[in-house]
């Protein structure tokens, strides 16, 4: 091979290096290993906690407390067919029906420190009882309750009570839906209170 051969074979391999020495370049300009691709940052989602509601068992609906009626003297008792009391309370000296019941709920009550005639009043239940309590602490000694109940329509007298002393005295009626009233006398006496009670109701 002669000089001029050799030297066209050596610019030539020159030129080829060159070239592809630029291609380089040109591919990356800052001269170095092709740089890794930068990752994108993936936001990471946020988890909103969903409130959580504790539903409570609701509470049993409570019955309002029971609110007795007060019976009150009338003074319209003019044509009420029975206005004395008996002369002899013998007869009324104890109930002929029993009271089978642990315990009693009032519904009406009587409150005062003298004798009269109550208004008219119905009572709903078929049994129930009167309670009659006498307190008298200036002359125990001389103190007296008496009372009758009455069926207005017929004027038959249903029981009675008597107390000479203080204390309580009870009695059991079964008097549904009649219009009744009470004939009271009362002597010494500081107050007396006759209560009106219905079989207490059963829990539930």
């Amino acid at each position: 091979m002669e000089w001029g051969d050799l030297a066209a074979v050596i610019i030539g391999l020159s030129l080829v290096i060159i070239l592809t020495f630029l291609l380089s370049l040109a591919a990356h300009p800052t001269g170095g290993a092709p740089a890794a691709a930068t990752p994108i940052p993936v936001p990471t989602p946020v988890t909103t906690p969903v409130p959580v509601t504790t539903i409570m068992p609701s509470a049993p609906p409570t019955t309002p407390p029971f609110t007795p009626m007060r019976i009150l003297y009338t003074d319209d008792y003019s044509l009420l067919p029975v206005r004395y009391l008996p002369s002899d309370m013998s007869a009324y000296g104890s109930s002929s029906i029993g009271w089978k019941y642990t315990s009693s709920e009032v519904f009406a009550y009587v409150d005062e420190s003298q004798g009269g005639i109550t208004q008219t009043f119905t009572v709903p239940y078929p049994l129930w009882r009167l309670n009659a309590t006498l307190y008298a602490t200036t002359s125990p000694q001389y103190a007296s309750f008496r009372m009758i109940l009455v069926d207005e329509e017929t004027g038959q007298v249903l029981t009675g009570i008597e107390i000479l002393f203080p204390g309580t005295v009870t009695r059991t009626v079964a008097a549904q839906g009649r219009p009744l009233y009470m004939v009271i006398e009362a002597e010494n006496v500081d107050r007396f209170v006759v209560t009106l009670e219905r079989p207490a109701p059963s829990p539930g």
